[in-house]
């Protein structure tokens, strides 16, 4: 989620995404953006602070076993 300037008009699917989590819509972040290369950068160098023996990828590896699938619903 981040700033590229001024996003003047908001997207149909930005508009949906903000409302998805909640976000106010004169949010100047833009949720629907993808991150640039130095932003990823920054986000690989603030995990391995927080997690130097990668125990992220474990964490997220048990919540994915306990997380149940979703439910399926018969459409007839």
């Amino acid at each position: 989620m981040t700033t590229p300037g001024s996003p003047g008009r908001i997207s149909r699917k930005e508009r949906a995404a903000r409302a998805a989590i909640g976000m106010p819509a004169d949010h100047p972040e833009l949720v629907t953006r993808r991150p640039r290369r130095a932003e990823w950068r920054q986000l690989t160098a603030w995990l391995t602070e927080m997690w130097p023996n990668d125990e992220y990828t474990a964490i997220v590896a048990e919540a994915w076993r306990h997380d149940p699938p979703p439910e399926t619903q018969d459409c007839r």
